[in-house]
Formats: structure tokens, C-alpha cells, sequence
């Protein structure tokens, strides 16, 4: 195998594997993300159990610190600790200049203590320190040049949260055996109410960014697979996105009201065995209460019922437990963000972010489906208006060629540039000292003729580079060289410098863009490019939206289905505006064509109540000719409606001018007439352009007329008034 086609193939197997890569990594970030989900919304169920009515099964509980017989002190301060950690990091320089921190020592300790609240007290025992996420605000930060000395600690007469195991057996309370409860073992200064929205945003990011990544990957396959279609990309990611949150969604909250039935099943067994300890049984009614306020939506009820309502007994309340549990139930507050307008403001920012990158995937969507649109013409086969073309670059014989700089190539077009590094580490940059641009129409030759370019104001991908370092300076060049393969995208029309045939030019409705790349490259390549924008903006459109539902707490499965809605509802919509542009560019084309063809016509009629007077003199035994110029003169262009009326007068106009040309031989006063002698020439200059513009209007009614009958274009034709128009017909050499 030779060693371009090597490369070739390890350019196409790049997207493929670095898409497998990106699916496993929004598998794995998804399931991180639920799982995440699913502990902090069982932490929203849990109350503020009292001491007393601790029995059986996990409980979230508070209260104050107490040594249970030793305590440990911290390496900095020497505070008596239950549970200290600590770290010695170190400022310092890199390479880049940059300010940095790394980590000299750290460490950590902790022994068991006792927690007393106002109904009782129990031992905590941290088995392994490692295991449990400690939330311990810092108590000591000191500086010394540049290292920095900091503490963690906990200390008796802090006030402390705790989400433990209660091991009946020892009576404490441990932190192993969580995971049937779908918990994780928790010490926390701060209330769990705040960590557990810190934990919401964490599951917004994670869950956004598997979304990301799911389609990337997609875009990347899609793209390894040279499949540049938007509407496979929207039903593919329709499909994924939709399957992967249902699917994994509905297994991770069938084991979420699992593990929320055995939670209570535990305490109401506590209860029960303890039928005379008023706060175990207020306990058991709160949590009920907790899980009944954070159902929420039609899919965590049915799960409720299915489950925990089916396996609870009622059990009637007296008054004083009745009052403890609307205690407890009032004293656990929402889960919330701690600093809502962040989410807020993270939230906006995500929406615009998104609009910004939907905005510039339509544009490379666009691009992508107007070259689609065009058809490939040959060069002798050019109509007017927006045209296509592939082939040879031959230097003009009259422009000639260029001498590129650098190499002193010929060329037909170069782009030089001169750039000088200036400043020193990571503050150098190349700036660019001298910049020179020059360009000259040159012929493109297929195999059945040749056209004129014209490159002035086109966007040129260069095929041939150059590049030399000089001293602290670089010195590019990019040229067009004769005999090079091209691609060019431009409008087609009459030039004054070359009235004699149709040039690619630039035009200020039209893109105009000469590349060394094929049609299906640009094509495939704007495609991906625009499935990768869009995976971005999808992603962050997500994060909007759950951002806004961690920072008030409203984060369940069902408003994540809800949320996910946002990523089906934006790529229909962002299919329908690429469809929508795409009848609106081809009902414009038509429209411009048949705008040029009214505005020479409406030339022509300035003439013809002059050449009425010329000939009612001359020719006044020729009825029919004036009658037939009488009708013409009367008949303004602007009042034509339909293209038949249109392609009436044009036939009119033609037979008139041939019968006043066989006249003209016989009457040497009538050709001499310098009014019949304009209208002639004029006839004459007009007629090869208006063929011209009589062929593009068809072609261009021709495939906008096939785009609105085809689905989906059929749909929002007929929903936003789009009508077909009429083709003139194209007109022959013999015609």
C-alpha cells in the first residue's frame, strides 16, 4: 500500500475511533450522572432522624461533637481533632510563565466520637476515614513565602451532619452497607441541603456533557461513514439521545424506588420493634411525608405506587407523634444550590452560547446544501445565475500568468504573506509585516470547453503552499498553478470586460468560492463540520435547561426526560429552518431571473412608441406591422402576471423584429432611420442574454418546483404559501 493511500486511511479512521471513544465516555458519564442523580434525590427523602429514634436502616442525622474518650491533634496548629485533614502545597513559576500550586504533603486522620443532640447521643465511627466524604470547612490557612499551610478540622462542640448506617448490634453508627440504600457515607459541616444541590449542578454538567459527547460521537461516525445528510444526523440523535435517557433513565429509577422501599421497609421494622419510642415512629411518618413531597411527575408516581405505597401499612398517629413529624418534616428544607443566581447566570450563558454555535452550524449546514442545490453544469453548458463548475486551471492568452513569490512559480493567483515573531515565551506571536494579494481571470477547461473565471472578491482554498523561515521571520505563499483541479462556486453572468460569454464571478447575493477540493470533499467536509457545532450547542441547550432545574431544585428523572426534550425539539427546529432557507434561496433564484429578464424588457419598451412613429411613417401600407407594434407599445412589461404572459411577449417581440429585419431589406430609408437603427441594435445585444436568462429562469422553476413536491419540503411549502411557478422554456439554436 503506498504511503499517500496510508495516510489517507488514517485520516478516515481518526473520526471513527475518537467517536467509539466519545460514546464510551457518554456511556460512562450518564451513568455517573443518574447515579448521582438518583443519591441526591434519596437524600431529599431523608429526615432529620432525632438520636432518639435511630433503630434500624440509614439516617441522616445532626448534632453536636463530642470526644468519645481520645482525640487526635492537627499537625499545624496542634487542635484537639476528631477528624483532621491537612495539606502543604507550594506556589511556583512554569514554563509559561504561569502562577501554579502543587501539593507537597497531605494527609488525614480520624477517630470515633460522639454526637449528642437534644433527645440523645451516639457513637460515630469513621472505620476508614477514606471511604466517607468529608465536607469539613477550613480552619487554618497560613502562608510562609511561598508554601502554603492549611487544616481541615473537626472538633468537639462543632456542630456536625452525618449519613450513616445504624448497626443495632455495637449501637453506633457506621458507615459501610450504604450501597442497598443507594447512599454513600457522608460527614459534613454544612447542611446536606446545600451539598445536595451542589451535587444537582454536578449531575446537570455530567449529564450535559454525556449528551455532548453522544453526539459527537454520532457526528464522528457519521462522518467516518462519509454520511453528510442532516436528517440522518437528526433521526440518528434523535434515537440516541431519546433511547440512552429512557433506557438507562428507567433502569437507574426502577433501582432508585428500590432502594427507596427498602429504606422504609428498615425503619418501619425499627419502628415496630420499638412501638413505645414516640420519635422512631414520627420518624418512619416524616420520611413517608419527605417521599410523597419529592414525587413528583406522572413516572415517579406510577413507580410510587408500584412500590412504596403497595409495601406501607397506615398506621394511626397520636397527637404528640402527629406534631414531632410535622416538625422534622418542616425542619428539612428543599434541596437547593447555595448560590442560585450562579446557576442562573450559568444557565444564560449556556442558552446563548448555544444560539451563537446553532447559529454558526446553519450557516455550514447552509453552505453545505446550497452546493447540493446547485447543479454541477459543464463549462459549456453555463446558464445564468449561481452555477457550478469543475475543472482545469489554463492561464487566459491575453492576462497570461503571475510569478509567486518565494519560489517565483508561475501561478494565476497568490496570497504572500510575511509575519515577524515578536515577544519572548508564551507572549510570542507571529504579526504579519507585509501582506501581498494578486490574482488574474484565467480560463477553467472541462472536457467539453472552457469558462472564464473572473477571481476578483472570491474566497480561494489554495491548492499548492510554500512556506520558509528567515531569522525571526516567516515568509507563505499559496498559488493557484496552471494545469491544478478546481472547484468553483460562483454566479454566471455577462461581464462588460466579456460581453461575448457568460464568466464566474463575484456577486453580492451569492457565495463565491474556488477550491482545490471536489464537490463531495467541501460537501462531506461542511457536514461534519456543522454535525460537530451542532453536538456543542446541543449539549449546552441541555445544560440551560437542567442548570435552571438544579439551581431551584426541581431536578427528578421526569424533568430530565423533559429537559431532554430540548435537544428532539431544537434539531426539528433547526431542520426546518435549513429547509425553509433552502425553498427560500431557490423561489429568490427564480425571482432573479425573471427580475433581470422584466428589467431588459422594460429596455425595450422605452422604444417603442419612437420606432411607432418611424414606422407608421415609412411603412403605412403595413397594417399588420403596426398593428402589432401598436400592441406592444401599449403593453407595459410591469403589468405581466405569470410567467405565460411573459413568454407571450417574448414570442411576440421576436416575431415582430424578424418581420421588421425582412422589411428592413426592402425600405433603404427604414434601415437608415436612426430610431430603427437603435431599436436594431439593441434587439440584437439584448437577445443572446435574454436566452441567457430564459434558460436559468427554467432551470431554476425546474428544481424549485421538484423541491417543494418533495418531502419533507412538501410539508412547509404548503404551511408557509410556497406555489409553483411556471417555467418560460428553454430556447434552442434553431429557435
Amino acid at each position: 500500500m503506498s504511503r499517500p493511500r496510508q495516510s489517507s486511511l488514517t485520516k478516515r479512521l481518526f473520526p471513527a475511533f475518537f467517536g467509539l471513544v466519545a460514546l464510551v465516555g457518554a456511556y460512562l458519564l450518564m451513568q455517573n450522572g443518574l447515579s448521582q442523580l438518583a443519591e441526591a434525590r434519596q437524600m431529599e427523602r431523608l429526615p432529620y432522624t432525632p438520636l432518639a429514634g435511630v433503630t434500624r436502616g440509614a439516617y441522616m442525622v445532626s448534632g453536636q461533637v463530642e470526644d468519645a474518650g481520645s482525640t487526635v491533634k492537627t499537625p499545624y496548629t496542634g487542635t484537639p481533632a476528631v477528624y483532621f485533614r491537612y495539606a502543604l502545597e507550594e506556589e511556583y513559576w512554569d514554563s509559561d510563565g504561569d502562577r501554579r500550586t502543587r501539593t507537597l504533603d497531605s494527609g488525614q486522620q480520624a477517630v470515633p466520637f460522639l454526637m449528642r443532640d437534644n433527645t440523645n447521643s451516639i457513637t460515630i465511627t469513621p472505620d476508614s476515614a477514606s471511604d466517607i466524604q468529608w465536607r469539613i470547612k477550613r480552619s487554618f490557612q497560613r502562608r510562609e513565602g511561598d508554601r502554603i499551610y492549611s487544616e481541615w478540622a473537626l472538633s468537639p462542640g462543632d456542630t456536625v451532619n452525618v449519613l450513616g448506617r445504624y448497626d443495632s448490634a455495637n449501637q453506633q453508627l457506621v458507615f459501610s452497607s450504604l450501597e442497598p440504600f443507594n447512599l454513600s457515607p457522608q460527614i459534613s459541616s454544612r447542611p446536606f441541603d446545600i451539598a445536595g444541590g451542589d451535587r444537582l449542578l454536578d449531575v446537570a454538567i455530567r449529564v450535559s456533557a454525556a449528551t455532548g459527547l453522544l453526539a459527537l460521537g454520532v457526528a464522528l461516525l457519521l462522518t467516518f461513514a462519509r454520511v453528510h445528510r442532516f436528517w440522518v444526523f437528526v433521526v440518528t440523535m434523535l434515537v440516541a439521545v431519546t433511547g440512552t435517557l429512557s433506557v438507562m433513565g428507567a433502569a437507574k429509577l426502577s433501582k432508585e424506588w428500590s432502594s427507596v422501599t427498602t429504606l422504609y421497609q428498615a425503619r418501619q421494622q425499627g419502628a415496630q420493634a420499638a412501638p413505645d419510642n414516640l420519635p422512631a415512629r414520627a420518624d418512619v411518618a416524616a420520611l413517608k411525608q419527605l417521599i410523597q413531597r419529592n414525587t413528583s411527575g406522572w413516572l415517579d408516581n406510577w413507580m410510587y405506587q408500584r412500590t412504596t405505597a403497595s409495601s406501607s401499612t397506615e398506621v394511626a398517629l397520636d397527637a404528640a407523634t402527629q406534631a414531632l413529624t410535622q416538625q422534622l418534616v418542616q425542619s428539612k428544607p428543599q434541596t437547593r444550590y447555595q448560590h442560585t443566581w450562579i446557576g442562573w447566570g450559568l444557565s444564560v450563558a449556556a442558552a446563548v452560547a448555544a444560539l451563537l454555535l446553532l447559529i454558526a452550524a446553519i450557516r455550514k449546514v447552509k453552505f453545505k446544501r446550497l452546493i447540493e442545490a446547485v447543479p454541477n453544469s459543464s463549462t459549456a453548458g453555463l446558464s445564468y445565475g449561481l452555477a457550478e463548475v469543475e475543472g482545469a486551471v489554463t492561464p487566459h492568452e491575453t492576462f497570461g500568468t503571475l510569478t509567486a513569490p518565494l519560489r517565483n512559480e508561475p501561478c494565476v493567483a497568490f496570497n504572500y504573506r510575511i509575519e515577524e515573531n515578536r515577544g519572548s515565551d508564551k507572549d510570542n506571536q507571529w504579526r504579519t509585516i507585509e501582506h501581498q494579494h494578486e490574482h488574474l481571470p484565467f480560463w477553467l477547461e472541462d472536457t467539453y470547453g472552457r469558462a472564464l473565471i473572473d477571481p476578483d472578491g472570491a474566497k480561494i482554498a489554495f491548492p499548492e503552499r510554500h512556506s520558509e523561515t528567515r531569522g525571526n521571520q516567516r515568509h507563505t505563499v499559496r498559488l493557484l498553478p496552471p494545469g491544478s483541479r478546481l472547484f468553483c462556486l460562483g454566479f454566471a453572468g455577462l461581464s462588460h470586460e466579456h460581453p461575448e460569454r457568460l464568466t464566474l464571478q463575484a456577486d453580492k447575493d451569492s457565495p463565491f468560492l474556488l477550491s482545490a477540493k471536489t464537490e463531495a470533499e467541501i460537501v462531506e467536509s461542511s457536514g461534519s463540520k456543522g454535525f460537530l457545532i451542532t453536538a456543542v450547542a446541543l449539549a449546552l441547550a441541555l445544560f440551560s435547561a437542567t442548570s435552571l432545574l438544579a439551581a431551584d431544585g426541581n431536578f427528578s428523572p421526569g424533568n430530565l426526560l423533559a429537559a431532554a426534550v430540548v435537544v428532539p425539539a431544537m434539531l426539528c427546529l433547526y431542520l426546518g429552518i435549513l429547509h425553509y432557507n433552502d425553498m427560500i434561496f431557490l423561489k429568490r433564484r427564480v425571482d432573479r431571473a425573471e427580475a433581470n429578464i422584466d428589467t431588459i424588457l422594460q429596455q425595450r419598451y422605452d422604444l417603442w412608441p419612437s420606432l411607432e412613429t418611424a414606422v407608421k411613417a415609412l411603412l403605412a401600407h403595413e397594417k399588420h406591422l403596426q398593428k402589432t407594434l401598436a400592441s406592444l407599445r401599449a403593453a407595459n412589461p410591469s403589468d405581466l402576471a405569470g410567467t405565460q404572459q411573459t413568454g407571450n411577449r417574448l414570442a411576440r417581440e421576436k416575431q415582430f423584429t424578424a418581420a421588421l429585419q425582412a422589411r428592413i431589406e426592402d425600405y433603404p430609408d427604414l434601415k437608415s432611420h436612426p430610431v430603427v437603427s437603435r431599436f436594431m441594435d439593441i434587439m440584437a445585444e439584448t437577445e443572446n442574454y435574454l436566452a441567457l436568462l430564459r434558460n436559468s429562469q427554467t432551470d431554476s422553476a425546474t428544481l424549485y418546483n421538484t423541491r417543494i413536491q418533495s418531502f419533507p419540503d412538501l410539508i412547509l411549502a404548503r404551511l408557509f404559501g410556497f406555489r409553483e411557478v411556471s417555467p418560460l422554456g428553454k430556447t434552442t439554436d434553431s429557435a
